[in-house]
This record gives C-alpha cells, sequence and structure tokens, in this order.
C-alpha cells in the first residue's frame, strides 16, 4: 500500500483527513482503534504485589525511588513501576515530563505555577500537591506549560 502525504495549513491541528480505496476500510479502522486506544503502563499495586494496567492520563506525577519509581494517579492512589526514571522518557509523547532528577509530572494536571528563587518554579496540580522544577528544566516546562493553556 503507498501512502501519500499532503499538508494543508488550514485544516485544524487535531484533524486528519485520510482517504482510500473502499477495498482498504477494514484496514483504516483498525489503525484508527489503535490510535484512539488510551495508552496505558503496567504497575504493581503495593499491597497485594499484582499487576495493574493504568491509563497514562490517569498519572499525576511518576517519583524515582533508585531502580524503581512511585506512580502517583490523580485519584491519590500510588503504585510502584519496576523502571528507573530515565528509561520513561517516551512518556513525554503522553505530557508527562522530567522537572528534576527525581520527577515526571503530567503537564496536563497542573493547576497553576509560580516562580521561584534561584530560576526555579513552583507547579500546583489540581490534587494541591506541590513540586518544584529544578532551574536545569524551568524554561522547557514554563514553555510547554503556556503552550497548553493557549
Amino acid at each position: 500500500m503507498k501512502i501519500n502525504f499532503h499538508w494543508n495549513n488550514e485544516k485544524a491541528i487535531d484533524e486528519v483527513d485520510l482517504i482510500s480505496h473502499p477495498h482498504n476500510k477494514e484496514q483504516l479502522l483498525k489503525l484508527k482503534a489503535s490510535l484512539e486506544q488510551e495508552k496505558t503502563l503496567l504497575v504493581t499495586h503495593p499491597s497485594n504485589n499484582r499487576k495493574q494496567l493504568i491509563p497514562i492520563s490517569q498519572i499525576e506525577a511518576i517519583t524515582s525511588l533508585g531502580h524503581l519509581t512511585k506512580v502517583l494517579t490523580i485519584e491519590n492512589e500510588f503504585f510502584f513501576l519496576n523502571n528507573r526514571l530515565k528509561e520513561l522518557n517516551y512518556l513525554e509523547d503522553n505530557g508527562l515530563y522530567q522537572i528534576n532528577q527525581s520527577t515526571l509530572i503530567n503537564l496536563k494536571e497542573i493547576k497553576l505555577f509560580q516562580t521561584e528563587k534561584h530560576a526555579r518554579l513552583e507547579l500546583i496540580t489540581k490534587t494541591n500537591q506541590h513540586y518544584l522544577v529544578s532551574r536545569h528544566y524551568a524554561k522547557t516546562i514554563k514553555e510547554r506549560l503556556l503552550c497548553t493553556n493557549n
């Protein structure tokens, strides 16, 4: 199957048109379903050690605990993930960004932010958790927050 791309500035940024022969309908419907499927993360429940899939959109923050990480959800539940923080940089595609050496945060869950001393940022989430962004990440995080709020 040959794929052609056409770019049009007049299209809405969250809209994609696919034009195809009716013979390809089944394949394109499968593609649509896989693109719309919510991404999940396999975590371990701390009380019973069972594995559980949680939607990435439900994650508020991920903090480093050495060789594993603690995942905090927007319902204030926490789970463990058997990965180091630096192995999770692929989560940027889902809105989770590193804010210091030990924390990734979901920028969609930020309620407000303010500048602190020494070029740092303080982030306050919708669940009223406070996080400090180190000066190394502050510029990038501030830019992303300003872009998502427009």
